[in-house]
């Protein structure tokens, strides 16, 4: 069964939706995505806020944005490092996706990352926003939200 047709048929649901839900509506206990769209999505998101050797069973899987949030705030130097560890950690775990572009603000202490990527399964670009502050405890994927106000600049 290609893609394609997974995603036009309405009874199929794979991997798990985030954020975890029980759901008794799905076979199984969570919540399932119903196209390759919104799984794409969540792979992305897991790939990227997993920190390298915070998964159990397999320690190399994750990315090294963690490592260079809380660097210096040089505006390119602090974007190239986190477009190269997006591209490295999507090169080793998700290697059909591809980061298209990214755009990264900095407000007082919370650094938001707009990254839109593309996939050789799926037609459309995928948006993605993450937002890393002192506690770590935010983030979402919808391209709408980004932080605004305040001080701070995008680059």
């Amino acid at each position: 069964m290609s893609i394609k047709e997974i995603d036009l048929n309405p009874d199929k649901q794979f991997g798990i939706g985030f954020p975890l839900n029980y759901d008794r509506e799905s076979y199984g206990f969570f919540k399932q995505n119903q196209t390759y769209y919104h799984q794409l999505q969540d792979n992305i998101k897991n790939l990227i806020m997993t920190k390298i050797g915070e998964r159990p069973g397999n320690v190399r899987f994750g990315c090294r944005i963690h490592e260079v949030i809380f660097e210096q705030n040089e505006p390119g130097i602090l974007k190239t490092k986190i477009e190269e560890s997006i591209k490295e950690a999507l090169f080793n775990w998700l290697p059909h996706v591809q980061l298209i572009q990214t755009r990264v603000r900095a407000n007082n202490n919370t650094l938001s990352v707009s990254a839109q990527f593309r996939s050789d399964f799926n037609e459309g670009i995928i948006d993605q926003v993450l937002e890393f502050n002192d506690a770590f405890i935010e983030s979402g994927e919808d391209s709408q939200t980004t932080t605004t106000g305040g001080t701070g600049g995008g680059y």
